[in-house]
């Protein structure tokens, strides 16, 4: 499974990234964490129309794509993270999608590598 993160969804939004033919080159599944399905779709209740509307129209290819959802193991493993890293936080955000790969044994596809190359044992897609 690969999870995906807000960041490489908006590269291929912005025309940066060829998510579905990375996807498409990869055996896995590609999934949204629930916590970042939040952070994509934010964009349609409030940007401006015009920005609101292609966030939709992009979304229209994404909504078939799981959404997984978080949990009470994820809570947990987010605290544990969160406590472990407090002296190199990386925010609650992203800890917690950073919990959710681990916990599920996901490769998270994400170009803030900068943040997440941080999180112990955590595997990150190479793009």
């Amino acid at each position: 499974m690969i999870y995906i993160d807000a960041d490489a969804f908006a590269r291929w939004e912005k025309g940066d990234f060829d998510l579905p033919a990375w996807l498409d080159a990869r055996d896995d599944i590609g999934a949204f964490p629930a916590l970042v399905w939040q952070q994509i779709i934010f964009g349609v209740f409030a940007w401006e129309p015009a920005r609101a509307a292609k966030r939709a129209r992009s979304l229209l290819w994404a909504g078939g794509m799981p959404v997984m959802p978080f949990g009470r193991a994820h809570a947990s493993r987010a605290a544990e993270l969160a406590a472990e890293m407090k002296m190199n936080a990386i925010g609650a955000a992203d800890t917690q999608i950073a919990a959710m790969a681990l916990v599920d044994g996901a490769e998270l596809l994400t170009f803030n590598r900068g943040h997440f190359e941080r999180v112990p044992g955590l595997r990150l897609a190479k793009v």
